[in-house]
Protein backbone atom coordinates (compact mmCIF):
# COMPACT_ATOMS: atom_id res chain seq x y z
CA UNK A 1 0.00 0.00 0.00
CA UNK A 2 1.78 3.14 -0.56
CA UNK A 3 1.98 5.90 1.83
CA UNK A 4 0.05 9.13 0.84
CA UNK A 5 1.80 12.48 0.91
CA UNK A 6 2.20 15.00 3.67
CA UNK A 7 -0.66 17.44 3.68
CA UNK A 8 2.55 20.15 4.16
CA UNK A 9 3.74 19.20 0.45
CA UNK A 10 0.02 19.48 -1.19
CA UNK A 11 -0.02 22.96 -0.05
CA UNK A 12 3.38 23.79 -1.04
CA UNK A 13 3.36 22.56 -3.86
CA UNK A 14 0.72 24.52 -4.96
CA UNK A 15 2.38 27.56 -4.20
CA UNK A 16 5.98 26.68 -5.04
CA UNK A 17 6.75 30.35 -6.84
CA UNK A 18 6.40 32.05 -3.79
CA UNK A 19 8.84 29.91 -2.00
CA UNK A 20 11.81 30.85 -4.76
CA UNK A 21 10.36 34.60 -4.43
CA UNK A 22 11.46 34.67 -0.33
CA UNK A 23 14.84 34.38 -1.55
CA UNK A 24 15.08 36.44 -4.73
CA UNK A 25 14.61 33.65 -7.43
CA UNK A 26 12.59 32.95 -10.15
CA UNK A 27 12.93 29.66 -10.38
CA UNK A 28 14.83 26.76 -9.46
CA UNK A 29 13.99 23.34 -7.59
CA UNK A 30 12.54 22.87 -3.78
CA UNK A 31 13.56 20.10 -2.11
CA UNK A 32 10.89 18.69 0.76
CA UNK A 33 11.61 17.19 4.34
CA UNK A 34 9.03 16.43 6.92
CA UNK A 35 10.44 16.87 10.21
CA UNK A 36 8.94 16.50 14.09
CA UNK A 37 7.93 19.47 15.89
CA UNK A 38 6.98 19.71 19.41
CA UNK A 39 3.10 19.15 18.62
CA UNK A 40 2.84 17.58 15.18
CA UNK A 41 5.01 17.78 12.01
CA UNK A 42 6.62 20.53 10.11
CA UNK A 43 8.15 20.74 6.57
CA UNK A 44 11.51 21.97 5.98
CA UNK A 45 11.68 23.35 2.42
CA UNK A 46 15.16 23.68 0.91
CA UNK A 47 15.50 26.30 -1.95
CA UNK A 48 17.47 25.54 -5.21
CA UNK A 49 18.20 28.26 -7.71
CA UNK A 50 18.54 27.39 -11.06
CA UNK A 51 22.08 26.63 -10.62
CA UNK A 52 21.08 24.42 -8.24
CA UNK A 53 22.74 25.91 -5.37
CA UNK A 54 21.26 26.19 -1.78
CA UNK A 55 19.33 29.73 -1.87
CA UNK A 56 17.89 29.44 1.26
CA UNK A 57 15.71 27.35 3.78
CA UNK A 58 12.03 27.62 5.27
CA UNK A 59 10.22 26.27 7.93
CA UNK A 60 6.72 25.85 6.69
CA UNK A 61 4.51 24.52 9.72
CA UNK A 62 1.08 25.15 7.42
CA UNK A 63 -1.89 25.88 9.83
CA UNK A 64 0.03 25.20 13.30
CA UNK A 65 1.90 27.26 15.76
CA UNK A 66 5.72 26.94 15.77
CA UNK A 67 6.57 26.47 19.68
CA UNK A 68 9.60 28.29 21.08
CA UNK A 69 11.81 24.67 21.31
CA UNK A 70 10.95 24.45 17.51
CA UNK A 71 12.45 28.22 17.43
CA UNK A 72 15.61 27.69 18.86
CA UNK A 73 16.34 24.39 16.92
CA UNK A 74 15.63 26.79 13.86
CA UNK A 75 17.94 29.35 15.35
CA UNK A 76 20.86 26.79 15.38
CA UNK A 77 20.00 25.53 12.16
CA UNK A 78 20.53 28.69 10.61
CA UNK A 79 24.08 29.19 12.65
CA UNK A 80 25.07 25.72 11.15
CA UNK A 81 23.99 26.52 7.44
CA UNK A 82 24.91 30.23 7.16
CA UNK A 83 21.88 30.74 4.40
CA UNK A 84 19.03 32.67 4.99
CA UNK A 85 15.76 31.08 5.92
CA UNK A 86 12.28 31.98 7.16
CA UNK A 87 9.53 30.74 8.91
CA UNK A 88 6.07 30.02 8.41
CA UNK A 89 3.48 29.34 10.89
CA UNK A 90 -0.17 30.28 10.21
CA UNK A 91 -0.66 30.32 13.89
CA UNK A 92 2.74 32.61 14.35
CA UNK A 93 5.22 31.84 17.29
CA UNK A 94 5.78 32.84 20.97
CA UNK A 95 6.52 36.44 21.80
CA UNK A 96 10.20 35.32 22.93
CA UNK A 97 10.26 33.07 19.98
CA UNK A 98 9.41 36.38 17.76
CA UNK A 99 12.31 38.10 19.64
CA UNK A 100 15.06 35.09 19.16
CA UNK A 101 14.16 34.95 15.43
CA UNK A 102 14.65 38.59 14.91
CA UNK A 103 17.38 38.67 16.37
CA UNK A 104 19.20 36.45 14.12
CA UNK A 105 17.70 38.12 10.78
CA UNK A 106 15.14 34.94 10.34
CA UNK A 107 11.44 36.22 8.68
CA UNK A 108 8.05 35.54 10.16
CA UNK A 109 5.44 34.66 7.82
CA UNK A 110 2.22 33.39 9.14
CA UNK A 111 0.56 32.38 5.43
CA UNK A 112 1.31 31.95 2.02
CA UNK A 113 -1.57 33.88 1.05
CA UNK A 114 0.00 36.98 2.60
CA UNK A 115 2.93 36.84 -0.11
CA UNK A 116 2.24 39.27 -3.20
CA UNK A 117 4.66 38.22 -6.32
CA UNK A 118 5.59 41.46 -6.87
CA UNK A 119 8.03 40.53 -9.55
CA UNK A 120 4.50 39.77 -11.78
CA UNK A 121 2.90 43.28 -11.69
CA UNK A 122 6.16 45.43 -11.55
CA UNK A 123 8.33 44.44 -14.38
CA UNK A 124 10.76 47.28 -13.18
CA UNK A 125 11.07 45.49 -10.08
CA UNK A 126 11.85 42.41 -11.31
CA UNK A 127 14.32 44.08 -13.68
CA UNK A 128 16.39 45.54 -11.12
CA UNK A 129 16.75 42.24 -9.13
CA UNK A 130 17.52 40.34 -11.61
CA UNK A 131 20.00 42.79 -12.88
CA UNK A 132 21.89 42.87 -9.33
CA UNK A 133 22.18 39.08 -8.95
CA UNK A 134 25.23 37.20 -9.42
CA UNK A 135 25.00 33.23 -9.83
CA UNK A 136 27.88 31.41 -10.08
CA UNK A 137 28.05 29.15 -13.11
CA UNK A 138 32.01 27.51 -12.49
CA UNK A 139 33.81 27.03 -9.68
CA UNK A 140 37.71 25.78 -9.23
CA UNK A 141 37.94 25.19 -13.00
CA UNK A 142 41.02 25.54 -14.88
CA UNK A 143 42.45 27.62 -17.60
CA UNK A 144 41.88 25.03 -20.22
CA UNK A 145 38.05 24.73 -19.33
CA UNK A 146 37.73 28.16 -19.72
CA UNK A 147 34.33 28.20 -22.46
CA UNK A 148 35.86 28.48 -26.10
CA UNK A 149 34.53 31.99 -27.59
CA UNK A 150 36.06 34.76 -29.22
CA UNK A 151 35.84 36.97 -25.79
CA UNK A 152 36.98 34.01 -23.81
CA UNK A 153 39.73 33.57 -25.65
CA UNK A 154 40.94 37.20 -25.32
CA UNK A 155 40.69 36.65 -21.46
CA UNK A 156 42.22 33.39 -21.46
CA UNK A 157 45.65 34.77 -22.92
CA UNK A 158 46.00 37.66 -20.29
CA UNK A 159 45.62 34.40 -17.71
CA UNK A 160 48.27 32.53 -19.05
CA UNK A 161 50.26 35.51 -18.42
CA UNK A 162 49.24 35.24 -13.95
CA UNK A 163 49.66 31.59 -14.34
CA UNK A 164 46.25 31.11 -11.73
CA UNK A 165 45.44 27.46 -10.68
CA UNK A 166 41.72 28.18 -9.98
CA UNK A 167 39.30 30.62 -12.28
CA UNK A 168 35.90 31.47 -10.86
CA UNK A 169 33.44 32.79 -13.60
CA UNK A 170 30.01 34.30 -12.66
CA UNK A 171 26.89 35.50 -14.01
CA UNK A 172 26.55 39.10 -14.37
CA UNK A 173 22.44 39.76 -14.82
CA UNK A 174 20.51 37.74 -17.30
CA UNK A 175 21.71 35.06 -19.30
CA UNK A 176 20.65 36.80 -22.41
CA UNK A 177 22.87 39.44 -21.82
CA UNK A 178 26.10 36.99 -22.08
CA UNK A 179 28.06 38.94 -19.53
CA UNK A 180 30.36 37.09 -17.68
CA UNK A 181 32.95 38.19 -15.20
CA UNK A 182 36.76 35.88 -14.76
CA UNK A 183 38.41 35.73 -11.01
CA UNK A 184 41.83 34.29 -11.16
CA UNK A 185 43.42 33.07 -8.20
CA UNK A 186 46.71 31.54 -6.90
CA UNK A 187 46.74 28.18 -4.81
CA UNK A 188 46.33 30.18 -1.82
CA UNK A 189 43.39 31.46 -2.69
CA UNK A 190 45.10 34.81 -4.20
CA UNK A 191 43.11 37.41 -6.00
CA UNK A 192 45.31 36.96 -9.26
CA UNK A 193 43.69 38.82 -11.83
CA UNK A 194 39.55 40.10 -12.64
CA UNK A 195 38.24 40.47 -15.92
CA UNK A 196 34.82 40.64 -17.60
CA UNK A 197 33.75 39.79 -20.90
CA UNK A 198 30.33 42.00 -22.07
CA UNK A 199 28.90 39.80 -25.54
CA UNK A 200 27.11 43.47 -26.63
CA UNK A 201 26.75 44.86 -30.25
CA UNK A 202 27.04 48.42 -28.41
CA UNK A 203 28.52 48.70 -25.13
CA UNK A 204 27.40 52.65 -23.45
CA UNK A 205 29.27 54.50 -21.13
CA UNK A 206 26.47 53.39 -18.03
CA UNK A 207 27.36 49.45 -18.41
CA UNK A 208 31.24 50.66 -17.88
CA UNK A 209 30.60 52.84 -14.98
CA UNK A 210 28.75 50.28 -12.90
CA UNK A 211 31.58 47.65 -13.77
CA UNK A 212 33.46 50.65 -12.11
CA UNK A 213 31.40 51.15 -9.18
CA UNK A 214 31.68 47.26 -8.52
CA UNK A 215 35.42 47.09 -8.65
CA UNK A 216 35.53 50.18 -6.27
CA UNK A 217 33.48 48.57 -3.73
CA UNK A 218 35.76 45.90 -3.70
CA UNK A 219 38.91 48.20 -2.90
CA UNK A 220 41.33 46.03 -5.24
CA UNK A 221 44.54 47.78 -5.56
CA UNK A 222 47.49 46.18 -7.52
CA UNK A 223 45.14 43.50 -9.30
CA UNK A 224 45.26 43.74 -12.57
CA UNK A 225 41.03 44.49 -14.02
CA UNK A 226 39.87 44.74 -17.58
CA UNK A 227 36.52 45.10 -19.73
CA UNK A 228 36.43 42.94 -22.63
CA UNK A 229 33.74 43.87 -25.93
CA UNK A 230 33.48 43.20 -28.86
CA UNK A 231 33.48 46.63 -30.42
CA UNK A 232 35.21 49.75 -29.91
CA UNK A 233 35.21 51.79 -26.69
CA UNK A 234 34.77 55.46 -27.08
CA UNK A 235 37.12 57.97 -26.39
CA UNK A 236 35.50 59.60 -22.72
CA UNK A 237 34.72 55.41 -21.59
CA UNK A 238 38.68 54.95 -22.00
CA UNK A 239 39.78 58.37 -20.25
CA UNK A 240 36.90 57.60 -17.55
CA UNK A 241 38.18 53.71 -17.10
CA UNK A 242 41.67 54.63 -17.14
CA UNK A 243 40.94 56.97 -14.15
CA UNK A 244 40.53 54.00 -12.00
CA UNK A 245 42.78 52.15 -13.78
CA UNK A 246 40.04 50.05 -15.68
CA UNK A 247 41.60 48.39 -18.79
CA UNK A 248 38.85 48.83 -21.60
CA UNK A 249 39.84 45.60 -24.54
CA UNK A 250 38.08 45.41 -27.87
CA UNK A 251 37.98 42.45 -30.41
CA UNK A 252 37.28 45.56 -32.84
CA UNK A 253 40.21 47.51 -32.18
CA UNK A 254 42.46 44.36 -31.27
CA UNK A 255 41.82 43.15 -34.88
CA UNK A 256 42.06 46.70 -36.53
CA UNK A 257 46.12 46.86 -34.83
CA UNK A 258 47.25 43.74 -36.19
CA UNK A 259 48.04 45.80 -39.28
CA UNK A 260 50.25 47.91 -37.29
CA UNK A 261 53.71 48.23 -39.27
CA UNK A 262 56.38 47.80 -36.42
CA UNK A 263 54.28 44.53 -35.53
CA UNK A 264 54.44 43.13 -38.70
CA UNK A 265 57.90 43.76 -38.92
CA UNK A 266 58.86 41.97 -35.96
CA UNK A 267 56.91 39.01 -36.97
CA UNK A 268 58.69 39.52 -40.23
CA UNK A 269 61.72 39.41 -38.75
CA UNK A 270 60.98 36.11 -36.39
CA UNK A 271 59.93 34.20 -39.04
CA UNK A 272 62.55 34.47 -41.41
CA UNK A 273 64.56 33.36 -38.53
CA UNK A 274 62.50 30.71 -36.88
CA UNK A 275 62.57 29.53 -41.23
CA UNK A 276 66.36 29.66 -40.91
CA UNK A 277 66.56 27.67 -37.73
CA UNK A 278 64.48 25.20 -39.14
CA UNK A 279 66.81 24.93 -42.13
CA UNK A 280 69.45 24.11 -39.64
CA UNK A 281 68.08 21.47 -38.30
CA UNK A 282 67.50 19.53 -41.65
CA UNK A 283 63.98 20.50 -41.88
CA UNK A 284 61.53 22.02 -45.16
CA UNK A 285 58.71 24.32 -44.41
CA UNK A 286 55.66 22.76 -45.42
CA UNK A 287 54.10 25.71 -48.34
CA UNK A 288 50.57 23.44 -48.40
CA UNK A 289 48.85 23.17 -44.56
CA UNK A 290 47.36 19.53 -43.58
CA UNK A 291 43.76 19.86 -42.39
CA UNK A 292 45.09 18.85 -39.30
CA UNK A 293 46.78 21.85 -38.66
CA UNK A 294 43.85 24.28 -39.56
CA UNK A 295 42.75 24.89 -35.67
CA UNK A 296 46.38 26.39 -35.31
CA UNK A 297 46.47 28.35 -38.60
CA UNK A 298 42.74 29.56 -38.18
CA UNK A 299 43.22 31.02 -34.75
CA UNK A 300 40.70 29.16 -32.94
CA UNK A 301 43.38 27.07 -31.10
CA UNK A 302 45.91 29.51 -31.72
CA UNK A 303 48.81 31.00 -29.32
CA UNK A 304 50.56 32.67 -31.44
CA UNK A 305 52.07 32.27 -34.83
CA UNK A 306 53.01 28.89 -36.14
CA UNK A 307 55.14 27.11 -38.55
CA UNK A 308 54.50 23.43 -39.64
CA UNK A 309 58.37 21.81 -41.48
CA UNK A 310 59.41 18.00 -42.67
CA UNK A 311 62.56 16.85 -42.74
CA UNK A 312 63.58 13.91 -45.66
CA UNK A 313 62.64 10.97 -43.16
CA UNK A 314 58.94 12.67 -43.24
CA UNK A 315 59.41 13.80 -39.40
CA UNK A 316 57.43 16.59 -38.46
CA UNK A 317 58.57 20.16 -36.31
CA UNK A 318 55.86 22.42 -35.13
CA UNK A 319 57.60 25.87 -34.25
CA UNK A 320 55.48 28.58 -31.89
CA UNK A 321 56.49 31.81 -32.05
CA UNK A 322 53.69 32.95 -28.88
CA UNK A 323 52.11 36.41 -29.07
CA UNK A 324 53.07 36.90 -25.17
CA UNK A 325 56.01 38.45 -24.36
CA UNK A 326 57.28 36.69 -21.69
CA UNK A 327 56.38 32.80 -21.90
CA UNK A 328 54.80 31.15 -18.89
CA UNK A 329 54.58 27.79 -18.06
CA UNK A 330 50.36 28.13 -19.08
CA UNK A 331 51.59 28.46 -22.88
CA UNK A 332 54.20 25.64 -22.58
CA UNK A 333 51.67 22.95 -21.30
CA UNK A 334 49.05 23.69 -23.93
CA UNK A 335 51.77 23.57 -26.71
CA UNK A 336 52.71 20.47 -25.30
CA UNK A 337 48.96 19.24 -25.54
CA UNK A 338 48.45 20.53 -29.32
CA UNK A 339 51.97 18.47 -29.97
CA UNK A 340 50.38 15.23 -28.26
CA UNK A 341 47.03 15.75 -30.11
CA UNK A 342 48.84 16.18 -33.75
CA UNK A 343 51.41 13.23 -33.38
CA UNK A 344 54.40 15.76 -33.96
CA UNK A 345 57.76 14.64 -33.78
CA UNK A 346 59.68 17.56 -32.43
CA UNK A 347 58.21 20.93 -31.17
CA UNK A 348 60.40 24.52 -31.01
CA UNK A 349 59.05 27.86 -29.02
CA UNK A 350 60.65 31.15 -29.87
CA UNK A 351 60.28 33.62 -27.14
CA UNK A 352 60.25 37.56 -27.95
CA UNK A 353 61.77 38.04 -24.37
CA UNK A 354 62.49 35.31 -22.48
CA UNK A 355 60.93 32.15 -20.90
CA UNK A 356 60.11 31.99 -16.83
CA UNK A 357 61.90 29.78 -14.68
CA UNK A 358 58.71 27.29 -14.58
CA UNK A 359 57.90 27.41 -18.41
CA UNK A 360 61.63 26.40 -19.31
CA UNK A 361 62.00 23.87 -17.34
CA UNK A 362 58.52 22.04 -18.11
CA UNK A 363 59.53 22.63 -21.80
CA UNK A 364 62.84 20.91 -21.20
CA UNK A 365 61.26 18.16 -19.64
CA UNK A 366 58.40 17.49 -22.71
CA UNK A 367 61.84 17.39 -25.27
CA UNK A 368 60.49 20.94 -26.68
CA UNK A 369 63.23 23.33 -27.85
CA UNK A 370 62.99 26.30 -26.07
CA UNK A 371 64.81 29.55 -27.73
CA UNK A 372 65.19 32.27 -25.72
CA UNK A 373 66.57 36.42 -26.00
CA UNK A 374 70.09 35.24 -25.93
CA UNK A 375 69.81 32.58 -28.80
CA UNK A 376 70.43 34.10 -32.27
CA UNK A 377 67.20 33.89 -34.29
CA UNK A 378 69.07 33.46 -37.54
CA UNK A 379 71.26 31.05 -39.26
CA UNK A 380 74.47 31.32 -36.76
CA UNK A 381 76.73 28.75 -39.10
CA UNK A 382 76.22 31.59 -41.44
CA UNK A 383 78.66 33.58 -39.93
CA UNK A 384 82.58 33.32 -40.47
CA UNK A 385 83.72 32.57 -37.18
CA UNK A 386 81.39 29.89 -36.22
CA UNK A 387 82.20 26.47 -37.24
CA UNK A 388 79.78 23.87 -38.32
CA UNK A 389 78.38 21.61 -35.43
CA UNK A 390 76.82 18.30 -36.04
CA UNK A 391 75.10 16.17 -34.03
CA UNK A 392 76.93 12.51 -33.98
CA UNK A 393 75.00 8.76 -34.38
CA UNK A 394 76.18 6.11 -32.11
CA UNK A 395 77.92 4.31 -34.79
CA UNK A 396 80.00 7.31 -35.14
CA UNK A 397 80.63 8.01 -31.30
CA UNK A 398 81.88 4.32 -30.90
CA UNK A 399 84.42 4.77 -34.03
CA UNK A 400 85.59 7.81 -32.71
CA UNK A 401 86.37 6.72 -29.06
CA UNK A 402 87.93 3.89 -30.79
CA UNK A 403 90.35 5.47 -32.45
CA UNK A 404 91.39 7.65 -29.91
CA UNK A 405 91.23 5.33 -27.56
CA UNK A 406 89.01 7.14 -25.28
CA UNK A 407 86.22 7.05 -22.74
CA UNK A 408 83.25 9.17 -23.46
CA UNK A 409 83.61 11.23 -20.62
CA UNK A 410 87.43 11.82 -21.23
CA UNK A 411 85.45 14.10 -23.73
CA UNK A 412 85.63 17.82 -23.32
CA UNK A 413 82.27 19.63 -22.41
CA UNK A 414 79.44 21.72 -24.01
CA UNK A 415 76.93 23.23 -22.31
CA UNK A 416 72.89 21.91 -23.71
CA UNK A 417 71.96 25.56 -24.17
CA UNK A 418 74.91 26.54 -26.19
CA UNK A 419 74.02 28.63 -29.58
CA UNK A 420 75.53 26.29 -32.04
CA UNK A 421 73.68 23.04 -29.78
CA UNK A 422 70.77 24.40 -29.45
CA UNK A 423 70.95 25.01 -33.54
CA UNK A 424 71.24 21.38 -33.84
CA UNK A 425 69.14 20.05 -31.48
CA UNK A 426 71.84 18.71 -29.44
CA UNK A 427 70.74 16.67 -26.37
CA UNK A 428 72.49 15.34 -23.08
CA UNK A 429 74.91 12.83 -23.42
CA UNK A 430 75.26 13.59 -27.71
CA UNK A 431 78.43 14.03 -28.90
CA UNK A 432 78.53 17.03 -31.38
CA UNK A 433 81.66 17.18 -33.96
CA UNK A 434 82.24 20.93 -34.38
CA UNK A 435 83.94 21.03 -37.83
CA UNK A 436 87.18 23.93 -38.25
CA UNK A 437 89.38 25.00 -40.97
CA UNK A 438 92.47 23.10 -39.19
CA UNK A 439 90.67 19.95 -38.17
CA UNK A 440 87.73 18.65 -36.14
CA UNK A 441 87.22 18.47 -32.33
CA UNK A 442 84.37 16.23 -29.99
CA UNK A 443 82.49 17.73 -27.08
CA UNK A 444 79.88 15.75 -25.22
CA UNK A 445 76.78 17.81 -24.67
CA UNK A 446 75.83 17.86 -20.63
CA UNK A 447 72.94 20.42 -18.49
CA UNK A 448 74.31 23.22 -16.51
CA UNK A 449 74.63 22.59 -12.77
CA UNK A 450 72.05 25.28 -12.55
CA UNK A 451 69.50 23.57 -14.29
CA UNK A 452 68.85 21.26 -10.92
CA UNK A 453 70.91 18.13 -12.92
CA UNK A 454 74.05 17.01 -12.43
CA UNK A 455 76.59 15.67 -15.10
CA UNK A 456 76.84 12.60 -13.66
CA UNK A 457 73.21 11.96 -12.77
CA UNK A 458 72.52 12.88 -16.54
CA UNK A 459 75.28 10.93 -18.41
CA UNK A 460 75.15 7.47 -16.10
CA UNK A 461 72.53 6.23 -17.52
CA UNK A 462 73.60 6.90 -20.65
CA UNK A 463 76.77 5.27 -20.54
CA UNK A 464 75.42 1.96 -18.89
CA UNK A 465 73.56 2.01 -22.01
CA UNK A 466 76.48 2.26 -24.32
CA UNK A 467 78.25 0.09 -22.46
CA UNK A 468 75.67 -2.76 -22.50
CA UNK A 469 75.07 -1.89 -26.25
CA UNK A 470 78.84 -2.27 -27.11
CA UNK A 471 78.49 -5.55 -24.87
CA UNK A 472 76.26 -6.97 -26.67
CA UNK A 473 77.52 -6.38 -30.25
CA UNK A 474 80.60 -8.60 -28.95
CA UNK A 475 78.70 -11.20 -27.89
CA UNK A 476 76.89 -11.03 -31.20
CA UNK A 477 80.32 -11.21 -33.03
CA UNK A 478 81.52 -13.88 -31.48
CA UNK A 479 78.50 -15.94 -32.35
CA UNK A 480 79.05 -14.90 -36.03
CA UNK A 481 82.51 -16.44 -35.55
CA UNK A 482 81.23 -19.55 -34.11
Amino acid sequence: MSRSKNPLIDLAEKEEEKFYYLFGENEGKLIYEVREAQKGEFLEIKVLNIEAKLAGIVWFFGPQRAYIEDIREMVLRSENQKVPMALIAAEGTTSQGKKELKSRGIDVLKDLENIELKEKTSPKKKKEVVETKEVEIGEDISLSKLPDNALMRVAKRLLQRREPDVINLKQIGKKSENTIEIRAFSSDKQLLALYRTIDKDSIGISIVRKFIESVQEEKLEGIPIALIGKVKFTANTKKEAEEYGINLISLEEENDSKGDIEQLKLNKRLREGAIEIIEQRGFSLLDKKDDKFSKLFDGSDSLGTYLIAENQVKDTLLVLLPSEDVVRVATVREFKEQIDALEVNEGMLIALKRFTYTAEREAKDFGIAALKKNHPVFNIFSHYLVPEHEVMDKLAVDEMLDKYNAKLLQLPRIYEDDPGIVAVNGKVGDVVRIIRDNGENFRLVVPRPEGGRTENTALVKMTDQRMKRLKNDKEKDEKDEI
